[in-house]
Parts: structure tokens; sequence; C-alpha cells
């Protein structure tokens, strides 16, 4: 009896999932924002690494409220330990509901958990921000992977993400909606 009791107790045990873990439910192998992407290099949008400005942004809505588990960027090679901060600003209070300082991958796009819970709220506009000032003597290092072609026609809309304008500005630019910046957010 004792035996079946100890059985029983390590089987429950090992099944039990891990919710210290914030990456359980955090899958980036596909997501709304890669899907949105990939459909409008498909409509005829270039896939360039291009825009030397220190900050990259687009503007989107949800349509339905989510939380934030990840975000994937990709460095380039000449900073590639040198953090980008991202962030997130919630443009109808104007208030940045987050700042990060990440370093990401400069062979590919890699994913950073944020340092805090970011929650984004349906039918709330925010924008989310690529932002790299330490780029040494070479402002071609701000540059990053963005789909763009001389008419971008916003808004994109993939699943439960619209992007509705992007922005490329600060030690250069501005640019209003001249592409769409590779920032990959991945929801729980």
């Amino acid at each position: 009896m004792k035996k079946l009791m100890l059985i029983l107790v390590l089987g429950t045990v090992s099944c039990t999932p891990d919710d210290g873990d914030p990456t359980v439910f955090c899958d980036n192998s596909t997501s709304d924002f890669q899907t949105l992407y990939q459909n409008t290099i498909i409509a005829g949008h270039s896939d360039n690494v291009t825009y030397d400005t220190e900050i990259h942004e687009y503007t989107f809505m949800l349509s339905a409220t989510q939380e934030v588990c990840e975000i994937g960027y990709q460095s380039q090679p000449g900073i590639a330990n040198t953090p980008y901060v991202i962030e997130i600003v919630d443009n109808t209070t104007t208030n940045t509901i987050y700042t990060g300082s990440h370093i990401f991958s400069s062979t590919g796009t890699s994913y950073a958990t944020p340092s805090a819970t970011i929650n984004l709220v349906a039918g709330t506009s925010y924008t989310i921000k690529r932002i790299q000032t330490n780029w040494g003597n070479n402002i071609g290092n701000t540059i990053g992977r963005l789909a763009t072609t001389n008419t971008m026609s916003f808004p994109y809309t993939y699943g439960i993400m619209t992007i509705t304008g992007s922005k490329f500005h600060q030690n250069g630019g501005p640019a209003i909606d001249f592409g769409v910046p590779y920032i990959d957010i991945i929801f729980k």
C-alpha cells in the first residue's frame, strides 16, 4: 500500500507543469506578426536590412487582449554584444508601459523575455520601438530588417494584429510609413 501511494505521489509531482517558467507557454515558432510580415513580402514588398536611424518603430492594435511573453529582433554584427532598448508605448495615454534592454543575435532573429509583465488591451493603439543609440562610430550599425516598397499601404492585418503605421527617426529621418520593421511580438 505504501509503494502504491509513493508511486501515485511521484506520478502526480512529475506531471505537474512548471508554472514558474515564463517560457512554458511561449512559442516563438510562429506568430501573427511573422505571418503578417511574410504576407507583405509575398504581396511584393522587399525584405531588406536598411534604414540607418536610431529608432525603428511600428504602431499596432490587437483585437484580443494578450500578454507579451517574448520580443524578437536581430542585431547588427558590428554591435552584436550591445543591448537594444525595446519600448512599448500606450498611444491613448502616451505612457511607456515597457522599457527593457536586450541583446539579440546578429545571425538571425532571437527572442528576449521582458523583465516585467506586459498586458496589451484589445482595441488600444500601441507603438513598439527598437532603439539603438550605442552604435559606435558607424551609423550603419543602426540599420535593421524591414519589409518595404515605394508604396506602403497601411494598415496590414493578420490574425489579431493590425499594424497601422511605422516611423524611422532620431539621428536621421524621419521616414513615416516607410516600411514594417521586423520586431516580433510573441503572446502567451
